[in-house]
Order: C-alpha cells, then structure tokens, then sequence
C-alpha cells in the first residue's frame, strides 16, 4: 500500500496522519477489501470442515446458499475494513477475529470496540491493540462523529482511561482466542498487559468522502495526548476516499445510514 500523505498534525506527541486514496489505488484495493467484507477466510474454512457431509450436488448448492449470502454494503462495514487493511499492512496489526462473524443481522453493528487483536512488531514484540473507527460523508470538519461520548474522542478516551470496554475487548479476545493459532499471540499480550494495564496500542480511524481537512484530526490528536499515559501509544489517521472509491472498494454501490 502506498497512499498518499496529505497532512500530518505537529505539536503533538501523538501520531495523526491523513492520506488521500485515489480512484486507481481503491481499484487496487478492492480485492482485498471484499475478501474482508466477505470474510473469506472464514467461508473458507467452513466450507472445508462440511466437505465431508456435502455429498450430493445438492448438499453442495444449500452450503453455498448459506456461506455466500448476500448483505448490503454498508458504509461503516467498508470503512471497518479500511480501517483493518491500513493497520494491518502499516501499523504491524493483527486482528484475529472479525467482528462481522458475530453479527446477527449484517446490516447492524455490534458495539463495543470495533477491532480486537494485536500490534506485532518485527522484533516480536506484542501488545494489545484496539481500534474504533468512523465513517463519514457529512462536509463539515471534523464530522459530528468524532465528537461527544459516543464519538471517536470519547471512545478513545475511555479506553486511555481503562472503562470497561477495554476489559470487554479483552474477554472477547479470550473466549475467541482458545484452541487457535494465534493463541500464543494472545498470551504473550496478556503477560504485557497484566503486567501494566496502560501498556497497549490504541488506533483511531476516520474514512471520509470529502477532500482532506487537517482539522479532522488536530483537535482530537492534541486532547487524547494531554494526560496519556507513557505506556499507551494513541495513533490517528483519516483516509480519504472519492464516493466512487468507496463503491469501489464495496464491489457495489455504499448505503449510507442517516448519520454522519
């Protein structure tokens, strides 16, 4: 991935970059975002566990029916996948478990922190890492979204602060984490994490369709850092995508929910 920069906040010990995504880069994209839209590792390996009862050209449509069920293209489950597919190839993310296995109905979220897993850096260093992400179309900067407590400032905040959703993110981890690969992954964070509750990773995301604004993200990069402690790292982006773009990446045309 090599979007381009347009911005970066100064005067602030906490990264917060915006990068601009062209039309071309989104076409390059796309591929990997529907595999993570679609969860196509996951349909995978379910379609490989069930092989062996599938015996009948029959058997076989029915599976297919079920793993290939359609789900509208909701903006904010575009801009979650956005979100995943820069932390993951630019911040040394790994998030193990997608939220959207857990969602009932595809077209809701399922509240709480959006992404769960970990930083890993080169050296195999390895902390929690937790991401809360908002997509936008709404002109104004910063968007509505990004503020009050429900908004990207108050989220953050609260996991600086150690609220109980840090320790729900956590529990989620665990009950998912047993009897995987990445199990090790999990309790070499666990025995940072237990060892200093403040050490972990923290990201905030910003999709937008709009032309980059610096003032998406000063204002919140300055707050977050005053009073952080030394062991969160606290890292911002805003990425801009044309609408285009965004229907692009989704294979189909984005809807919009009524908020920003």
């Amino acid at each position: 991935m090599d979007w381009t920069e347009v911005y970066t906040v100064d005067q602030t010990v906490l990264p917060a970059t915006g990068y601009a995504v062209s039309d071309s880069e989104a076409l390059n994209a796309a591929p990997t975002i529907q595999g993570l839209l679609a969860d196509s590792k996951g349909v995978e390996e379910v379609r490989k566990s069930l092989e062996s009862i599938t015996r009948t050209e029959f058997d076989r449509t029915r599976l297919e029916e079920v793993l290939n069920s359609e789900s509208e293209s909701e903006a904010w489950r575009v801009g979650e996948a956005l979100a995943e597919y820069h932390l993951t190839s630019q911040c040394f993310c790994f998030f193990p478990w997608p939220s959207g296995r857990d969602l009932k109905n595809p077209g809701t979220s399922s509240g709480g922190v959006d992404l769960i897993g970990f930083e890993i850096r080169e050296s195999g260093e390895t902390a929690l890492a937790l991401a809360e992400v908002k997509t936008s179309k709404q002109e104004k900067s910063p968007p509505d979204l990004m503020q009050g407590r429900h908004g990207m400032k108050g989220q953050l905040e609260g996991l600086r602060s150690g609220d109980n959703r840090k320790l729900w993110a956590i529990k989620y981890l665990s009950m998912h984490a047993q009897g995987k690969a990445w199990f090790q992954t999990f309790q070499k964070s666990m025995v940072r994490y237990f060892a200093d509750p403040t050490d972990i990773r923290l990201y905030g995301t910003l999709v937008r369709t709009v032309s980059p604004n610096v003032a998406d993200l000063r204002a919140r990069a300055r707050s977050l850092a005053m009073d952080c402690p030394s062991n969160t790292k606290i890292t911002l982006a805003a990425i801009y995508v044309t609408p285009q773009g965004m229907d692009v990446l989704a294979g189909a045309q984005v809807t919009w929910e009524t908020s920003p």
